[in-house]
């Protein structure tokens, strides 16, 4: 997987948003709010490209979760990327 060209990191008041870029993603509705770990997430996936598995990795060497955990949370998030348009396989 790798993510889609078009989308920006904006800061405000604190919260970081992922924006649309472009004529094509002038939809403001589409803006996605990013915890700390989807945050760490969205930068390793801006590397280059990335698993599932990759993933899971990242969420298992920062944070005291257990594989199940960090499993689903990362397959949550892929699936409400792929819903944005964010990530392509």
């Amino acid at each position: 997987m790798q993510v889609k060209s078009g989308f920006k990191l904006n800061e405000v008041c604190d919260e970081t948003f992922l924006v649309p870029m472009g004529e094509t993603n002038i939809d403001f509705s589409k803006l996605i709010v990013l915890n700390e770990s989807s945050l760490l997430l969205w930068h390793r996936m801006t590397e280059g490209d990335f698993t599932t598995d990759d993933l899971v990795k990242t969420l298992l060497e920062e944070y005291d979760v257990d594989e199940p955990t960090a499993r689903r949370d990362v397959e949550a998030l892929i699936k409400q990327f792929r819903s944005e348009g964010v990530i392509v396989d």
